[in-house]
C-alpha cells in the first residue's frame, strides 16, 4: 500500500506552497547555486529589522517571566491595534469583539479560509498573485480564480472582470494593498466599486493591507473597511512583518465583521492556539510613538533604494513606470522582447544579477520581472554596474515584433 495515496488527499499530495512558476524556476535556483557573488533580489522579507525600542520591550518580557499563555491576544496589544486603525486607517474595531491575533498574516489568511470555505469553493484573487494566499485557499479545499491584471493599468484590477468571474460557488476576493508581487496602491474609487460588487453579489472582500506604510509618488492608501458600509462585508488581514520589519516575529492580526469574527477566531485556536507573548509585547511598543520615528526612517530608506532603483535603469535605457507601493515591485523587460525567464536567465548568468520572472507569479506576469529591493543601497549600485553593459545590449539586440 502507498501510505501516501491512502492518507493524503489528492488535492495536496503535489501541494508546493512556494512552488510558483514551476520548473522554470527550480531551473533559476539551480544555476544561482553554481554561482559565486549573487546579488539575490527575489524576498520580500525587509532587510532592516524592528524598531530598537520594540526589541527591547520583547527582551524584557522574556526577562520578567511575561511569557505565559496571553489567550485571544494582550489586551494591550488588542487595544494597540484599535487605535491604530481609527488613526490611521480610519475605521473603528471593537478590541474585545472583532480583533484576532495570529502568527502571522499567513495564518490569519488560513484561518479566514478553513472558516468560510466548503470543498469547491471559489476564491477570486489577482494574477499576478501572492503565493501565500493561493496556498492558503487550496489548503481549506477552495479553488482560487484569478483576475488578470496589467501593468499598463498599475496592475489594479477591472471591477468589471472582477465581476464576470462571480459563480454561484464564489465566497470572497482576497488582494493585496499595497500589493505584492506587483505593488500597486488601490484607488478609493476601485475600492468602491468592488465593495459594491461584494453588496450585490453576495461575497466577502479580503484586503491584506501587510504593506500598507510602503506608499510612494504622492499616492495614500485607503483601508477598504473605512469605506461607508463596509462593515459587514469586509475582513481586513494585516501583521507586523513588512510594515514594522517584523518577519520572523510571526505576528499579525484579523479585523473581522462582528458576526464573523468568533467562528475564525475558534479555528485560529485550533490551528495553533495562542500568539507567542513576548513577541506581542514587542508589538505593543512598536505601534507606540516611541518607534514612530524609527519607521519613519525605514520608510525613507526603501523610498530612496525604490527611486534609484527605477531612476537608474530608465536612465540605462529600460524605461520604468513604477507603481506607487511597497518595496517589492514589477520590472518592465516588455522593450526587450524578451520572456522574463530569457531577461532572468541572462542577468543570473552575465551579472549574478538574480530577479525573478514575473510569471513565477502567474502569466499576467510576462514581460515583466518581479523585485524585492532589500538590499542596502551600496548593493543596489553594484548590482547597476554589473548590469550597465547588459540592458543596452538586451535592448540594442531585441529581435523585431512579428
Amino acid at each position: 500500500m502507498n501510505l501516501a495515496d491512502h492518507f493524503v488527499p489528492t488535492r495536496l499530495r503535489h501541494f508546493k506552497p512556494r512552488d510558483s512558476g514551476g520548473g522554470e524556476r527550480a531551473r533559476l535556483q539551480n544555476l544561482a547555486r553554481g554561482l559565486k557573488d549573487v546579488i539575490n533580489l527575489n524576498s520580500g522579507d525587509p532587510d532592516l529589522t524592528a524598531a530598537p525600542v520594540a526589541v527591547e520591550a520583547a527582551v524584557d518580557a522574556l526577562r520578567s517571566g511575561r511569557t505565559h499563555y496571553a489567550h485571544g491576544g494582550l489586551p494591550e496589544l488588542r487595544a494597540a491595534i484599535a487605535r491604530k486603525c481609527a488613526a490611521d486607517n480610519g475605521y473603528l474595531v471593537d478590541p474585545e469583539t472583532q480583533l484576532i491575533i495570529t502568527n502571522g498574516s499567513a495564518e490569519a489568511a488560513s484561518a479566514i479560509f478553513q472558516t468560510l470555505l466548503e470543498s469547491g469553493d471559489e476564491v477570486l484573487t489577482t494574477d499576478p498573485y501572492y503565493g501565500g494566499h493561493v496556498a492558503a485557499i487550496t489548503a481549506a479545499r477552495g479553488v482560487p480564480v484569478f483576475v488578470p491584471t496589467r501593468g499598463e493599468d498599475l496592475w489594479e484590477p477591472d471591477p468589471a472582470e472582477v465581476e464576470r468571474r462571480i459563480t454561484p460557488r464564489t465566497k470572497a476576493f482576497i488582494f493585496a494593498n499595497p500589493g505584492n508581487p506587483t505593488a500597486v496602491v488601490y484607488r478609493r474609487e476601485t475600492l468602491e466599486a468592488l465593495l459594491d460588487i461584494a453588496n450585490r453579489r453576495n461575497i466577502l472582500m479580503i484586503p491584506d493591507e501587510l504593506f500598507e506604510r510602503y506608499v510612494y509618488d504622492g499616492h495614500r492608501h485607503v483601508s477598504m473597511a473605512s469605506l461607508p458600509d463596509a462593515q459587514d462585508r469586509v475582513i481586513t488581514v494585516n501583521g507586523f512583518s513588512k510594515s514594522y520589519c517584523m518577519t520572523g516575529w510571526r505576528l499579525g492580526w484579523i479585523a473581522a465583521p462582528a458576526w464573523l469574527a468568533e467562528p475564525v477566531a475558534n479555528v485560529r485556536y485550533a490551528l495553533s492556539m495562542v500568539a507567542g507573548t513576548p513577541t506581542q509585547w514587542g508589538a505593543v511598543v512598536a505601534l507606540s510613538d516611541a518607534a514612530r520615528p524609527y519607521y519613519d526612517e525605514v520608510y525613507r530608506t526603501y523610498g530612496e533604494r525604490r527611486a534609484y532603483f527605477y531612476g537608474t535603469l530608465t536612465q540605462l535605457g529600460l524605461i520604468q513606470h513604477p507603481t506607487p507601493g511597497a518595496f517589492v515591485g514589477m520590472v518592465d523587460i516588455r522593450p526587450t522582447r524578451r520572456s522574463g525567464a530569457e531577461v532572468s536567465e541572462r542577468f543570473l548568468r552575465d551579472a549574478r544579477v538574480f530577479i525573478w520572472p514575473g510569471t513565477a507569479f502567474g502569466s499576467c506576469g510576462e514581460g515583466y520581472l518581479r523585485v524585492g529591493l532589500i538590499k542596502p543601497l551600496d548593493v543596489l549600485k553594484e548590482m547597476m554596474r554589473r548590469l550597465e553593459p547588459i540592458i543596452p545590449d538586451l535592448l540594442a539586440g531585441a529581435p523585431s515584433p512579428r
